[in-house]
């Protein structure tokens, strides 16, 4: 079968090469929305990908590398990032930072910003919201890793946790502690993936127990606060615990204990998904399952960096996470 070139795509499209390649190198000056998505439809529909060391040949180096993440503000984000540099810094690579909240237009118009600055690849924490948009940039325009949050079905390489194994591990020392009610709390999940993967490892190891899953999610913390509280009433008289899904939500559960004079590890158990340092020294001190986010930032850049220099062969790295046991559980 013939291979389909650019000029394929031009005709195609009725558009001359000219504005193919202006596509296809990210300069989208003066090209309106309806000429990048005719574009983008007939690239994905003649299933085209650009040779990408011949496009990086044709544009000058910039060493740039594009980095989005969904909150600067949580720890998990600054210490990804951190790793990110340490690794680019190595190889010669710039890391440009850029922050979405978890918002799919901010994240494509982030994403579009970059490219137009000549990066030569992209590290996302992805909303889960703009697959085919990260599945088209990927193909066509500049290669991306996922960090942490995986999403299948836009062949981009995959860095992220071993979420199910830790979870797992995690739970079963909950329940061998004597516990009989674990509620799992979380953010909105929606098409967060690493909250479906959390959730979903909760759930399934629930059901191997013969229990009923609570699964606690909340959008603010009147809400967490009023479900946890239910929650506690609901099994009064039971060795219960919450499992937070991230260290944000961990945080949000210590505030809620103390503002109802409940006692870590005594009242209820508490643990949780990442390890920062305050989990060390509140209370008892917090049971976690500790993620390897600054090597997760590490392994994503080598990832994006080996793929800018030629790999063609795509990759998924799932790293092992850390059950560290403390006073909470």
């Amino acid at each position: 079968m013939r291979k389909i070139t650019m000029a394929d795509i031009a005709l195609q499209t009725g558009l001359s090469k000219t504005t193919i390649s202006r596509y296809l190198n990210g300069k989208y000056d003066s090209m309106s929305v309806q000429t990048k998505k005719k574009i983008a439809e007939v690239i994905a529909n003649a299933g085209y990908k650009p040779n990408q060391m011949a496009r990086n040949l044709r544009l000058q180096k910039s060493h740039l590398i594009g980095v989005l993440v969904s909150d600067i503000q949580s720890p998990f984000s600054s210490i990804l990032y951190s790793g990110i540099i340490d690794e680019c810094e190595r190889h010669g690579y710039t890391a440009i930072l850029a922050t979405t909240g978890d918002n799919v237009e901010k994240e494509q118009r982030y994403i579009e910003s970059m490219i137009a600055k000549s990066v030569e690849g992209l590290i996302v924490n992805a909303t889960g919201e703009n697959v085919e948009y990260l599945a088209q940039v990927n193909q066509t325009l500049t290669p991306i890793v996922l960090a942490d949050r995986p999403l299948h079905g836009v062949n981009c390489d995959i860095v992220s946790s071993n979420l199910k194994q830790g979870l797992n591990k995690m739970l079963s020392f909950a329940y061998s502690k004597g516990y009989t009610r674990i509620a799992l709390v979380t953010l909105a999940i929606g098409t967060n993936q690493t909250r479906r993967i959390v959730r979903d490892v909760f759930v399934a190891h629930q059901v191997m127990r013969g229990q009923n899953a609570t699964v606690l999610e909340f959008n603010d913390k009147a809400t967490l606060c009023a479900q946890c509280l239910g929650f506690w009433e609901a099994h009064k008289g039971e060795k219960i615990a919450f499992l937070a899904a991230n260290g944000m939500v961990l945080q949000y559960i210590v505030a809620f204990m103390k503002h109802h004079n409940l006692r870590i590890g005594q009242d209820i158990g508490v643990c949780g998904v990442d390890n920062w340092p305050w989990m060390e020294l509140t209370g008892p001190g917090m049971t976690v399952l500790e993620q390897p986010t600054f090597e997760m930032g590490k392994q994503s850049a080598l990832c994006l960096i080996e793929r800018i220099q030629g790999r063609d062969k795509h990759v998924e790295h799932y790293l092992d996470c850390k059950l560290i046991t403390r006073g909470s559980l």
